[in-house]
C-alpha cells in the first residue's frame, strides 16, 4: 500500500517536471472585462410601472372632478349634501362605545410578551448574522 502510494507520488512528480505551465496573453484580463462589461451592459433592466402616470392622473382628475360636482353642483331646494344624494348621517365619535377595562392578568401577559419580544428579536438578529458570517 505504502509502495503503490509512493510510485504514484513519483509518477506525479515526473509528470509535473515534465510539463511547464501554460502562460496567459498579456491581455487576457483586459479582454474578459471587456466582454464582462459589454454583456452587463446590455442587459440591464428598465423599471416601467405596471400603471402609467397618465392612468394615475386620469384617476385623479377624475375623482377630483367628481368631488368638485358633487360640493358645488347647484339644486333648486336649500338641503344639505347627506340629504340630497340620501347619505346615512355619520358620527366621527368613534371611542363612544366601547370600554377599555382590561383585567389584571391581560396587562401582565402584554407587557411579558412585550419584554419577551423586546429580549427575542435582538437575540435573533445576533444568531442569524453569525450564521451567514463565515
Amino acid at each position: 500500500m505504502i509502495e503503490d502510494d509512493k510510485r504514484i507520488e513519483d509518477l506525479v512528480n515526473k509528470l509535473m517536471s515534465a510539463d511547464s505551465l501554460e502562460q496567459a496573453p498579456a491581455d487576457f484580463t483586459d479582454n474578459v472585462m471587456s466582454k464582462i462589461e459589454a454583456i452587463s451592459e446590455s442587459k440591464t433592466i428598465v423599471y416601467k410601472p405596471l400603471i402609467p402616470k397618465y392612468v394615475w392622473w386620469l384617476i385623479a382628475s377624475g375623482f377630483v372632478g367628481l368631488v368638485g360636482y358633487a360640493l358645488f353642483s347647484k339644486s333648486n331646494d336649500t338641503t344639505s349634501l347627506s340629504e340630497r344624494y340620501n347619505l346615512p348621517d355619520v358620527s366621527f365619535s368613534l371611542w363612544e362605545n366601547f370600554s377599555f377595562d382590561f383585567s389584571n392578568a391581560l396587562m401582565h401577559a402584554t407587557v411579558l410578551l412585550a419584554i419577551m419580544v423586546g429580549v427575542q428579536i435582538p437575540l435573533l438578529k445576533q444568531y442569524f448574522n453569525n450564521r451567514l458570517s463565515y
